[in-house]
């Protein structure tokens, strides 16, 4: 693989902004190591 992969991360209107902005820093804590840019 010679690009390094990438989470697309959309908000949607379902989910509450509350929840979302608690989850991204979770989800992009975890992919940090791993080299996924979110």
């Amino acid at each position: 693989m010679s690009e390094s992969p990438t989470i697309i991360y959309t908000k949607t209107d379902e989910a509450p902004a509350l929840a979302t902005y608690s989850l991204l820093p979770v989800i992009q804590a975890f992919t940090k190591s791993s080299g996924i840019r979110v």
